[in-house]
């Protein structure tokens, strides 16, 4: 397979670019937000966070929330499995919980009923795009990056209930800190030919 020059590898952040850039581009409609620690304290002295979060700001979309976990290696995915209370929290704010994954990492089988599978993966070329096409489920291309996410296994929809305070707070917290850390670039003006 030939790569663009822009073509990450694949690393968890990356691949939060991809997702981002494909499934949540609009910042009207998505709040998209990453590392996202939960509460204040610790839990078996561990950061309790989800990967990445979005929430749709439209009301007639119900505010859905959609969970996702990245997991860069077949081991890594394994060892999340065996130990379902980690992805509790992630089920319990979400409607839909996927695993992101690079693509061909898994097999459809083993995902977990209640989890979803989003698999990424370079296409820099119009044939790699075809081949991926034609393996079904909604594709989305990050042209600059030639990289694509496919919905591999849908989520299954949950009704769960709204956020507390404390995750309202945590997200709050999570989209000041990305703001002070890459604030958004100064609008661009023109002048209005008036005459």
């Amino acid at each position: 397979m030939e790569l663009s020059e822009n073509a990450p590898t694949l690393t968890a952040g990356a691949m939060l670019d991809v997702l981002e850039c494909c499934l949540h581009a609009s910042r009207s409609e998505w709040l998209f937000l990453r590392e996202l620690r939960i509460g204040v304290g610790h839990r078996n002295h561990s950061l309790q966070r989800l990967d990445a979060f979005a929430l749709n700001c439209l009301p007639h979309l119900a505010s859905k929330r959609v969970c996702y976990e990245v997991k860069t290696s077949r081991a890594d995915f394994l060892n999340e499995v065996r130990q379902p209370l980690k992805r509790r929290i992630g089920m319990r704010f979400s409607n839909e919980f996927f695993f992101v994954t690079p693509e061909g990492t898994l097999s459809v089988h083993e995902v977990p009923v209640e989890c979803g599978l989003i698999e990424i993966g370079l296409a820099a070329t119009e044939e790699a795009r075809a081949s991926v096409r034609r393996r079904g489920g909604p594709f989305y291309l990050d042209a600059e990056r030639s990289c694509y996410c496919l919905v591999t296994v849908p989520a299954p929809w949950r009704d769960t209930p709204g956020p507390t305070w404390q995750f309202a707070a945590a997200m709050l917290r999570n989209q000041r800190r990305s703001m002070e850390e890459k604030p958004p670039p100064p609008l661009k003006q023109q002048k209005l030919d008036l005459g």
